[in-house]
């Protein structure tokens, strides 16, 4: 999953664990910033933040190994299959942003505004390259705009960038448009499961108990 289904489930956490404003934030935070923290989470960390990270991790641990995400996977072409959990990444988000209202009465633009404040208040715990992400992210409203499918190709021209590899953007590019009805589908199947993992599991219990 991608940042906004992160965020989106974040919130979903802070609501049924009755957070407060802190702990809401932390969590928030986590779920962007659980993609820049490898190995152990840093225990001087607030204990909202550490939570926010941990919940981010058991949320990928799932969808990892979720049986509808894996043979998703296998529909993408042999020479793409490999990257395709990559690829289903930004994909899930954008098929999240267009079918929010789906599975929430609340506004995106709530969730993509408190998560960009989140972040803001934790810059230190970011890297270089994650404050250029949150200033790309505020610019154009990321959160709030993944259903603009030119975010969609900039992250697929960014994810190849970043692994180095040799695959054709344009191929790429057209082989996940082929996929926005699966994905759909997917988003049905996956969410829900989702939703009563990250609710269910309390971070902030795992990390004490840690």
């Amino acid at each position: 999953l991608n940042f906004l289904a992160h965020a989106a489930l974040a919130d979903d956490a802070s609501t049924v664990w009755s957070c407060d404003a802190v702990e809401r934030d932390g969590l928030l935070a986590g779920a962007v910033i659980g993609d820049f923290v490898k190995g152990s989470i840093p225990r001087a960390w607030p204990k909202p933040l550490r939570a926010g990270v941990a919940l981010h991790r058991k949320i990928d641990a799932l969808s990892n190994v979720h049986p509808h995400i894996q043979s998703t996977c296998r529909a993408y072409p042999t020479h793409l299959r490999r990257y395709a959990p990559i690829f289903l990444d930004l994909l899930v988000d954008f098929s999240l942003a267009r079918n929010w209202s789906k599975f929430y009465d609340h506004a995106i633009t709530v969730v993509s505004a408190d998560c960009y404040h989140a972040l803001t208040n934790n810059l230190v715990r970011l890297p270089e390259r994650g404050h250029r992400l949150l200033t790309y992210m505020q610019d154009v409203d990321l959160l709030a705009n993944y259903d603009d499918w030119h975010h969609i190709e900039q992250g697929l021209k960014s994810v190849l960038r970043r692994l180095q590899v040799e695959l054709n953007l344009e191929d790429v590019i057209a082989t996940c448009a082929a996929q926005v009805t699966p994905t759909d589908r997917l988003l049905d199947l996956l969410y829900p499961d989702l939703r009563s993992v990250s609710t269910e599991w309390n971070a902030f219990n795992a990390i004490t108990a840690a």
